[in-house]
């Protein structure tokens, strides 16, 4: 069976991926699964009180439902089901606390052996502090926070701008790459991804 491409969006709060994901889901020819950060967190936020978990522990938390997130998308690639997630790779205690890897470090080995075209959705930090302002549900400098504590060693395929360009645009110039690059990578040998399970055994 052929796998399915994931195209993962990296950038901090209000930059624009959301609304990139979904002009992708509009555009593309293909039936697209949105996975993102926010939609997990909610199931991890259903069942926990976060008001009496504080520090670490609460990033704790926060670090399982992202695993969980990227163990589903592994998951649904392997079924060749194709998948656009909405993500952010900062780097948090609770990943080095429970799994005693960095985020970065933990999502390229779930995911690995899947066609996997990496994304930097950027927007000028000064731009989405007054989208923040805005939205209303966001802290002011909370895009801010999330860029000094943004791994620095992600390898990027392709990067938009939002700044200068369209949700759309950005979603077209997304597709064009992921067509190019990942048909290319799903006709090549594999390699053997981990068991996606390992990452569950203390939950």
């Amino acid at each position: 069976m052929k796998k399915g491409r994931i195209i993962f969006l990296n950038g901090v709060t209000s930059a624009g991926k959301t609304s990139i994901a979904k002009c992708i889901q509009k555009i593309s020819t293909e039936h697209i699964y949105h996975l993102s950060n926010d939609m997990f967190h909610q199931l991890e936020w259903d069942m926990v009180d976060m008001e009496r978990v504080k520090g670490c522990d609460g990033e704790k938390y926060m670090a399982e439902s992202i695993v969980l997130m990227y163990n589903t998308a592994s998951m649904l690639a392997a079924q060749g089901t194709d998948i656009v997630i909405d993500g952010m790779l900062y780097e948090i205690d609770g990943f080095a606390e429970k799994y005693g890897k960095s985020h970065y470090g933990i999502m390229r080995e779930i995911l690995a052996g899947c066609n996997l075209l990496m994304v930097d959705v950027y927007c000028p930090l000064e731009v989405c502090r007054q989208r923040n302002i805005a939205r209303g549900d966001r802290r002011e400098y909370q895009s801010h926070d999330q860029d000094r504590a943004m791994n620095k060693d992600i390898l990027y395929d392709v990067s938009v701008d939002t700044s200068i360009h369209s949700a759309e645009i950005c979603a077209r110039k997304i597709l064009l790459v992921a067509i190019d690059s990942l048909d290319l990578q799903s006709d090549a040998p594999q390699q053997t991804a981990p068991n996606p399970t390992n990452y569950h055994t203390n939950l």
